[in-house]
């Protein structure tokens, strides 16, 4: 098991801290700054990912997905209501293994350098006091992906809270699309042995 609850620390530490804190905190970095900094850690663990494996990327890139993303909020928006319904026992292990599906998405898709470009773009202000850094990722075959960074500023900084596929998709809103059959079917628990399984189908792959 590559997170253990320990290692989980603040993140499973209680509701209230989960709501609070969330992941680890941006270091006060503005939002561009932020994505570039997510950016120059996928490339650096690509240049070297054949040679690290899935567990050496994701250890790689753990501490700099709890910097950048609020996991708790996006694993709150992800789950919707159904949220409000859960224990604290129930919350701390579905964010376990949301946190677990996050790093090991990028842990999978970004593993080898074979000349993938990525550029940070403008940064623009949007309602509610969010901010939307735009970028894009060239392909190796020089096709050109748009993705767009959400970003809310907590107590201790800037952190992405969606992630706007092709450049107008919400990642979450496909999320809680995608969660809500297990979610309807089986309750939070229905739900974490998918997203392990999820863990496990991108670690085969990669």
């Amino acid at each position: 098991m590559m997170i253990t609850r320990r290692r989980f620390g603040a993140l499973a530490l209680s509701a209230v801290s989960l709501m609070a804190a969330g992941a680890a905190r941006a270091d006060g970095a503005e939002p561009a700054a932020v994505v570039q900094s997510l950016y120059d850690a996928l490339s650096q663990t690509m240049k070297d990912g054949e040679k690290l494996g899935f567990d050496g990327r994701y250890q790689k890139l753990e501490p700099v997905i709890h910097k950048v993303f609020d996991i708790t909020t996006m694993c709150k928006i992800a789950i919707g209501g159904y949220w409000t319904t859960l224990t604290t026992e129930k919350k701390n292990a579905v964010l376990l293994s949301f946190d677990k599906y996050t790093v090991s998405t990028y842990a999978s898709r970004f593993k080898a350098d074979k000349g993938v470009q990525f550029k940070v773009g403008e940064t623009k202000q949007v309602p509610n006091d969010r901010v939307l850094v735009l970028s894009t990722i060239v392909k190796s075959d020089g096709e050109p992906v748009e993705l767009n960074y959400l970003f809310r500023k907590g107590a201790e900084g800037w952190q992405v809270i969606d992630v706007y596929l092709a450049g107008a998709i919400s990642q979450l809103t496909q999320m809680r699309s995608e969660f809500s059959e297990p979610l309807q079917k089986g309750g939070v628990d229905a739900l974490i042995q998918v997203l392990d399984k999820k863990v496990e189908q991108l670690k085969q792959a990669a």
